[in-house]
């Protein structure tokens, strides 16, 4: 008994710890191939960059080896395309599927855990606080929900995550091998998303300053820093050289670096700088218009985390002005000031979406936790039956959302909103395998990125907006049927194109029709 008692002393935190992870493993990975039940065009042109640039080394607009691959208006950030191109090229044997596209997702959600986790325990140096941290890593509906949507933006959390881990590393042990790591994920971080191009300049000058002022940081090492960043985001620096002063294209590294077509750049401003504050605060607590990353009645820590996310803010800035005072440093600042800078940028770019200010949720994650030590701390003797009585509240918060999000949950009633559902594979497949036929109509206007996400095909053959030939069929990516319509085609229709389906009945042609949720199959005898 003395040696099970010895044994449960030493081992009980790494058993917690596994035991979490393995949940956590388990909420990320479970259902992933139909869950969400639908596939943003984000995620589809991502995808399909990445098979092109797996296969021909391209993306689907023919640039070679893209810096900012180009999609859907626009571009995305290169992590997690050639990410997810590597993972094609090996895991996937040269395949593209649903599972594979969240795979990256899924890592770095995991990543996140075990990052997270270690964070807390260096910065409050209590195991209790780190097993705190792991279970809210777990079980809050963020960090599952965005585990399983493939957007390139997502990485950010994990990567800044990393960044801000071995920077509090290097302040308890001065090691120049914690700062140049933590120069370097930051400089990774910056190939996530765009936003990070104005988030880790802004966060990196105020860090220093305050670095510098409590005489945590030698100037030469914050010149080192600086260059360990600047070194390995030189891609991204060009790149967004070539936005600001409309550089011809450059190739550096083997990469194409060239201005997009949708320049973000001119997203930024300060005309609505305060509304966009207060709007990312809102929806980041509580959920946005998107349901991908947080629904409404959970938000995206439960509302039982705010109110200690406040106190925990509020905890956070009274250390940070006590030790601007006293001029000694303090670890709540790193959060905080990677949380105002996030503030600033957001309020310089614009709100709308919570996946926008994604990194928050790493200084989240510290408020929550703080504000929990606080409020411990001030009921001292009553902390333990505090802590159960709160852990009791977020498992039944969390049983919850997981018996609605793994049961109930559905975002195909939006479609086609940027989102279709993944039963559209469903339809063309059966109509593949059970129909013959010359022309198939889909309901995809200016959106055939979610047709060649599941079939893809050359890039050089994909060129045409409208059309698709493989040397059988071909496909039409229309959704205004007001022509005639031909006996000899079939159509793929999402249910509510009422102006085709009347269309259809005014035309006085015997159809079939094949009933799936949200999408007809029309075909003619």
């Amino acid at each position: 008994m003395k040696d099970l008692k010895s044994l449960v002393k030493k081992y009980w935190y790494s058993a917690a710890i596994l035991l979490l992870f393995l949940i956590a493993v388990f909420l990320r990975v479970y259902r992933l191939e139909s869950l969400p039940d639908v596939l943003h065009i984000d995620e589809a042109g991502l995808g399909y960059n990445a098979w092109c640039l797996a296969h021909y080394g391209t993306d689907r607009y023919l640039n070679v080896r893209p810096f900012y691959p180009q999609n859907f208006y626009g571009g995305q950030s290169p992590l997690y395309t050639y990410l997810l191109a590597l993972l094609i090229r090996t895991v996937g044997q040269g395949n593209l599927s649903l599972t594979l596209l969240k795979i990256p997702a899924v890592l770095a959600s995991l990543l996140l855990f075990f990052v997270g986790t270690k964070s807390i325990r260096l910065v409050f140096d209590d195991q209790k606080w780190s097993i705190a941290a792991a279970f809210l890593l777990t079980i809050c509906p963020y960090y599952i929900m965005s585990a399983r949507f493939a957007l390139d933006c997502n990485l950010m959390l994990c990567c800044s995550a990393v960044a801000l881990l071995f920077l509090i590393r290097f302040t308890q042990t001065k090691t120049l091998r914690n700062l140049i790591l933590s120069g370097v994920f930051f400089g990774i971080t910056m190939y996530s998303y765009a936003l990070s191009y104005f988030l880790i300049p802004i966060f990196l000058i105020c860090i220093s300053l305050y670095l510098l002022y409590t005489k945590e940081i030698s100037f030469r090492r914050v010149l080192l820093w600086a260059a360990c960043v600047c070194i390995t985001a030189l891609p991204v620096i060009l790149f967004v050289c070539s936005l600001l002063f409309h550089w011809e294209t450059i190739h550096f590294l083997g990469l194409t670096i060239s201005p997009i077509a949708s320049e973000r750049m001119s997203d930024v401003g300060v005309t609505s700088f305060w509304e966009n504050i207060k709007d990312i605060i809102k929806i980041t607590l509580t959920c946005g218009s998107y349901r991908l990353d947080a629904v409404p009645k959970f938000y995206t820590l439960y509302p039982l985390s705010i109110p200690f996310i406040v106190l925990g803010f509020i905890g956070a800035v009274y250390s940070f002005l006590v030790s601007l005072y006293k001029r000694t440093f303090q670890a709540d600042s790193i959060y905080l000031l990677f949380f105002l800078s996030g503030l600033i940028t957001i309020g310089l770019s614009g709100s709308g979406y919570v996946y926008r200010a994604n990194s928050f949720f790493i200084c989240y994650l510290f408020f929550l936790i703080k504000g929990l030590f606080l409020c411990c701390r001030f009921l001292s003797s009553y902390h333990t039956a505090f802590m159960l009585l709160l852990s009791v509240g977020y498992l039944l918060w969390s049983i919850s959302f997981c018996s609605f999000y793994f049961r109930v949950y559905t975002m195909t009633d939006v479609c086609p909103n940027y989102l279709y559902s993944i039963s559209f594979r469903e339809c063309v497949d059966d109509v593949n395998l059970n129909l013959d036929y010359a022309d198939l109509y889909v309901d995809l206007v200016n959106m055939k990125e979610f047709f060649f996400f599941y079939y893809p095909a050359s890039p050089y053959d994909t060129q045409d907006d409208e059309t698709f030939t493989d040397g059988i069929h071909t496909y039409h990516f229309l959704t205004d049927y007001s022509t005639e319509i031909s006996p000899s085609s079939v159509y793929v229709v999402y249910k509510k194109n009422n102006e085709f389906l009347q269309n259809l009945s005014e035309s006085g042609l015997a159809y079939q029709t094949w009933e799936y949720p949200y999408y007809y199959v029309i075909y003619f005898e």
